[in-house]
């Protein structure tokens, strides 16, 4: 009997799944006073706290409900699983490539079609396994992709 293969999944950490919202949260109160200024009326404290607490409550919500982003090595497929789930045998992918862009690093997978999906994890910064994750990615790949599926 053949030994199963452990199942490995990353996903975008908590720091990660918060960032955007963190980033969106002052943005989205210096648009509201930019537009409370423009209609010339000052907000009460209470409405500024409504918007404020709305705000944080939305961001503490997107970072800890769980996220759908994910991505699976099985023995015979990468399993991408986002706003919809894709499957890619090992022996369709054709080389795996790390990119750089504004200082973020992700995981591009090219398959023999010619299609590259960019993966949301692993993802850097705020994943201080990042490497790690890439290594394995790779090691799963270079033992899997000549062995035929299925």
């Amino acid at each position: 009997m053949k030994p199963v293969d452990p199942l490995i999944v990353f996903r975008p950490t908590v720091v990660q799944r918060a960032l955007p919202g963190l980033v969106a949260l002052p943005a989205s109160l210096l648009l509201t006073v930019v537009l409370i200024a423009f209609q010339g009326e000052r907000a009460s404290a209470a409405e500024l706290w409504q918007w404020t607490s709305g705000a944080l409550i939305a961001v503490v919500a997107v970072t800890f409900l769980p996220g759908s982003d994910r991505v699976t090595l099985t023995p015979d497929a990468l399993v991408v699983v986002g706003l919809r789930r894709r499957r890619i045998p090992w022996a369709h992918i054709l080389r795996l490539e790390v990119r750089r862009s504004l200082g973020v690093r992700q995981v591009i997978v090219w398959t023999v079609d010619g299609r590259g999906t960019t993966l949301q994890a692993p993802t850097s910064p705020g994943d201080p396994e990042f490497e790690a994750k890439v290594r394995t990615l790779v090691e799963w790949w270079e033992v899997r992709r000549s062995v035929p599926a299925g």
